[in-house]
């Protein structure tokens, strides 16, 4: 198979789920550690091991990612620094390192442990069975993802952090041009500067909100965020509106891409729908080979602080590592019969969540969305198909289907199990 640097970064490819998996088993095969130089970007290694992804990710001292954390090209590289003033667009947890990482984590910690997040069971049991329910009153196909997958991952995050419902439509949209510009159906119209303008509007919306909360606090995230203190001093405008972006972009277009990725895969293997219906106490199970299967984190970088080496490999100081979770998430070596997709895998060690000190602060409340959801779908749907092509975003940062039109037949089948 002959493997282009280009390929490595196409956008489009990402979006071919059988061309991106097999240049993916490819490069573990063959070039585990591989020197990429794509005309447009500047060069990288890239990484596909499970095992090199994880000790990247575990030696925070040794690979760091304030430098470079994602893919981008040098021209918007270049066009975020010519409208930022040649400042970084945003600083946010995915972008530190310790100890600034550490310190800004502890900001919102305690509203992502388990203690506080079993609060919410109640809304989000009630968000599953509005969605479900909506699935069932369509008369004949529905868009799951434009009408279901994106909106309920959405709502949690607007409802933790305080944003007014009305404003869902500006968030989604904004997200969508900060994380997936290459997209034809996300990309901005813009002059020249869509990363930087998206969030430019993004930063003026929390600014608002920030200022809004620190005169007059409320119970909900952007309060603490808004009058959070770090190392003992008020925290940074700049980091403030950066932490709101970040929670509110990624929170939502990850388990989005997940919930329906997730559909996709059991759309596709209906032995193991139908597996799921007879056993839906594997529900949890089920979740976790959704997020190793879908793997909606495509990529993340870090740079080495020293002279190292990586599989015979020798690694610079400056150099840059791409870590490609989908392919991490398959590995061979790792899960047995890694490209089936199975419901009931009991030994699942993937790392859609990251691994380490930057290892995804709102894991457990995903985990919790997609459980509530799909327990939901399980008990309800005796059957559900493809009512049309799936389409999925061109991105090579985080993915997922953008299209999904499907039919869902509801009512007790003769396999189905009650909960």
């Amino acid at each position: 198979m002959n493997i282009a640097d280009d390929d490595i970064v196409d956008p489009s490819l990402y979006s071919d789920e059988q061309a991106l998996h097999a240049m993916l088993t490819h490069l573990r095969q063959n070039e585990p550690v591989r020197w990429t130089q794509p005309r447009n970007y500047r060069p990288f290694w890239t990484l596909t091991k499970h095992a090199d992804v994880m000790d990247v990710e575990r030696r925070g001292d040794q690979f760091i990612a304030s430098p470079r954390n994602r893919l981008q090209t040098i021209e918007e590289e270049q066009r975020v620094m010519a409208k930022t003033g040649g400042k970084p667009l945003m600083r946010t947890l995915p972008t530190m390192d310790d100890p600034d990482h550490r310190a800004y984590r502890s900001v919102t910690r305690t509203w992502f442990q388990p203690s506080s997040l079993r609060k919410l069971e109640p809304q989000l049991a009630s968000l599953a069975r509005e969605y479900v329910d909506r699935l069932e009153a369509a008369e004949g196909s529905i868009d799951f993802v434009k009408q279901i997958s994106v909106w309920i991952p959405l709502r949690v995050i607007m409802m933790i952090l305080g944003i007014p419902a009305s404003d869902g439509e500006l968030m989604h949209r904004l997200t969508g041009q900060l994380f997936s510009p290459h997209d034809p159906d996300t990309a901005r119209a813009t002059d020249g500067h869509a990363i930087a303008e998206a969030g430019a509007e993004f930063f003026r919306y929390f600014g608002d909100l920030l200022k809004e909360r620190r005169a007059n606090p409320r119970e909900d995230l952007a309060s603490v965020i808004a009058n959070a203190t770090v190392n003992g001093e008020a925290i940074d405008p700049h980091v403030a509106m950066s932490y709101c972006v970040s929670i509110t972009a990624a929170g939502h277009e990850t388990t989005a891409g997940a919930v329906a990725g997730g559909l996709h895969a059991l759309i596709s293997h209906p032995d193991q729908y139908r597996k799921l219906r007879e056993q839906p106490q594997k529900v949890g199970l089920a979740v976790e080979e959704i997020l190793r299967y879908v793997s909606p984190v495509r990529s993340f970088i870090r740079v080495a602080v020293n002279d190292c080496e990586l599989r015979g490999q020798r690694i610079k100081a400056g150099d840059s590592l791409l870590m490609l979770y989908p392919s991490a998430n398959r590995d061979e070596e790792v899960f047995e019969n890694s490209q089936q997709f199975r419901v009931d895998r009991e030994t699942n060690p993937h790392i859609a969540f990251g691994h380490g000190a930057h290892v995804c602060l709102g894991l457990l409340l995903a985990r919790m969305e997609m459980t509530h959801f799909f327990r939901e779908f399980v008990s309800r749907v005796d059957q559900a198909e493809f009512a049309g092509s799936t389409s999925w975003v061109k991105n090579n940062f985080l993915g997922g289907p953008k299209s999904m039109p499907v039919h869902c037949r509801f009512g007790r089948g003769a396999t189905g199990a009650s909960l």
